[in-house]
């Protein structure tokens, strides 16, 4: 009896994964569903990329971190799937995905180490030394956003509007439709971890110790969140309505609208 499609696809994909998890120097997934970067080394953590364990960053499902390794390439599907973008050094070509045909070359005018769509597919953002471009889903040039700081990170709001860009000393908010500065947040701690609320209202940092909340409007504190244990990760739920911080030990949960807990749950079953 003949072997289904969908059985051959499944037995392909297991062998697959086998193959590259024995050849970690040659292949890095940093996102397994629209990204995939090549290196030398696979990247350990978004912020260390020089070797270990592959990396996946769910912040922003169109999204990719370039690491600071020579040749690094970079994958990169629309939400659309029509087009797709590759990345190499300071140049991001885009491609139709039905016909394999270059569109443009979006020139960022520096390595580039962030490159991002908006989740509808409205416009792209290459990021890279102390400056962001954006540009259209067709390639064009629209805005530069210029930093004045290093970028370490950046990220797209799930609504398109905002643009989350992290440096050595700040966090900077822009508009992505007009590229004007909207908001500053100065750090004092670096950062592990930035997570956006789905409804764009709030920001949780996390410095590897506690969980400080922040409102994007204004960009005042809503408070910090600290417990017994540091906190190692944190979630929104799709609303918006409710926050996960979990430590090694715990799980809190919090409402992070009126900045107040509602339970602590244990890892494996447990309550207080």
């Amino acid at each position: 009896m003949r072997k289904s499609r969908h059985f051959q696809f499944l037995q392909f994909a297991a062998i697959s994964s086998l193959l590259f998890a024995s050849a970690p120097s040659a292949f890095a997934q940093v996102n397994e569903f629209n990204t995939v970067v090549f290196g030398n080394k696979i990247p350990l953590y978004l912020d260390d990329p020089t070797g270990g364990m592959p990396v996946r960053n769910t912040t922003n499902d169109h999204s990719a971190m370039v690491p600071y390794i020579a040749g690094s390439k970079v994958l990169l599907m629309s939400p659309s799937g029509k087009n797709f973008v590759t990345v190499s050094g300071d140049t991001a070509s885009l491609w139709r995905a039905d016909t394999g045909s270059q569109l443009l070359a979006l020139q960022h005018g520096s390595a580039i180490t962030w490159m991002s769509y908006a989740r509808d597919g409205s416009f792209i953002v290459t990021g890279g030394n102390s400056w962001l471009r954006v540009w259209s889903a067709t390639g064009e040039f629209r805005k530069q956003c210029d930093l004045q700081s290093q970028l370490l990170k950046l990220i797209v709001s799930l609504d398109g509007r905002y643009l989350i860009a992290v440096t050595a000393d700040s966090i900077q908010i822009w508009s992505s439709v007009e590229g004007l500065l909207l908001t500053k947040i100065p750090l004092s701690n670096r950062i592990a971890s930035l997570v956006i609320s789905p409804d764009s209202s709030q920001i949780a940092v996390l410095d590897g110790s506690n969980c400080a909340l922040w409102r994007i409007s204004d960009g005042q504190m809503i408070g910090t969140i600290a417990h017994e244990y540091p906190i190692r990760a944190c979630m929104y739920s799709p609303d918006g309505a409710t926050l996960l911080v979990a430590t090694e030990q715990w799980t809190y949960l919090w409402d992070p609208r009126k900045f107040k807990k509602i339970a602590d749950v244990q890892y494996g079953g447990g309550y207080r």
